[in-house]
């Protein structure tokens, strides 16, 4: 018995697989671009992404940003494949996280701890 293909919206991911996200520097585009190749839907976290920026502890907020952009180009370099992004609710600055990962042309957004009822605004 064979999976299925999964399909959201225009995107395929040939394997119905959606690789979860792990925080602080475990799901970067490495491996979200890893499972992507492989036919998956590879997730970049967003917890605290810019961990390895010189000016984090100064300005999180400016590194974080910074980092979701460097992060999804990155994957993009990697792979063909769907990228995702988590953005937990509950963070600090989700909505300027989402708007920097919409501008960048992340494929998908998955967002828990709590209910996301910006998103739909923010992604149009």
């Amino acid at each position: 018995m064979g999976l299925k293909e999964l399909k959201i919206g225009d995107l395929t991911a040939k394997i119905p697989i959606v690789q979860g996200a792990m925080g602080i520097g475990v799901s970067l585009s490495g491996l979200a671009a890893a499972v992507a190749d492989e036919g998956g839907i590879g997730t970049i976290s967003g917890v605290q992404i810019g961990f390895r920026e010189p000016d984090f502890a100064a300005n999180t907020v400016e590194a974080n940003l910074r980092a979701i952009g460097k992060e999804i180009k990155k994957a993009r370099e990697k792979t063909k494949g769907i990228i995702a992004m988590n953005l937990m609710v509950a963070m600090s600055n989700y909505e300027l996280y989402v708007k920097k990962a919409v501008e960048e042309k992340i494929d998908l957004i998955v967002s828990g701890a709590g209910l996301p009822l910006a998103l739909p605004r923010l992604v149009e």
